[in-house]
């Protein structure tokens, strides 16, 4: 089986199969995500393992006071035979402050036309994070109405906010001197791809056997 071709597929199916967030009075609520089941009867051999998606081409964070930040990936990869599975932890992005850009309110809407209408439709792939598991923003409101219409044909999807996600964000609108090194991240919620030896990385906790 080509695992180039069911990879950007299986991506396509989740995102457009993410639970919706629920609204009650305009305050959003951030969906629980469960692991998808596929059907593997027809598929020899079984399909990989599905993989949670966190960060997209374009990425959007609202933070505890309801207000709208920004920030690109570059197109997303695809990780056949590494051992990743559903409860691997998002990867390591090695995100900066000068990365996040803070987007006013009232240009929201022009923002994302230019920086998410103007792509090509196979880029056309929104993350939608929240620092609270319940939030209430406007700016967020403008931003479901967007990736909602159809016609705009975006895969998009709504998580709570990573740690890296966060930590960064805070360092940002601090204006903070940032140094990844520095941090003690916390290895249940952030994956590193590569060893990296001047990283700190608070391990898991184990159980005794």
């Amino acid at each position: 089986m080509n695992y180039k071709i069911l990879f950007p597929f299986l991506l396509t199916f989740f995102i457009s199969c993410s639970q919706q967030p629920t609204r009650i009075d305009d305050v959003y609520i951030v969906p629980q995500k469960a692991k998808p089941q596929v059907d593997t009867t027809f598929n020899e051999p079984p399909p990989a393992p599905p993989i949670q998606t966190y960060y997209l081409t374009t990425n959007f964070i609202i933070d505890a006071s309801g207000e709208v930040y920004f920030y690109a990936q570059p197109q997303y990869s695809f990780y056949c035979g590494t051992g990743l599975n559903w409860d691997t932890p998002p990867k390591f992005l090695d995100l900066k402050p000068k990365d996040i850009i803070q987007v006013p309110i009232n240009s929201l809407i022009d923002f994302i036309k230019l920086n998410v209408l103007s792509l090509d439709v196979n880029q056309r792939r929104v993350a939608v994070a929240s620092v609270k598991d319940t939030i209430q923003s406007v700016g967020l409101s403008k931003i479901f109405e967007v990736c909602k219409d159809n016609s705009n044909e975006i895969r998009w999807l709504f998580r709570k906010a990573t740690e890296e996600e966060n930590i960064v964000l805070k360092y940002k609108k601090h204006n903070w001197r940032y140094y990844p090194e520095d941090i003690k991240w916390d290895s249940t919620k952030i994956w590193f791809p590569n060893k990296i030896d001047s990283i700190r990385i608070i391990p898991a906790e184990t159980k005794d056997n």
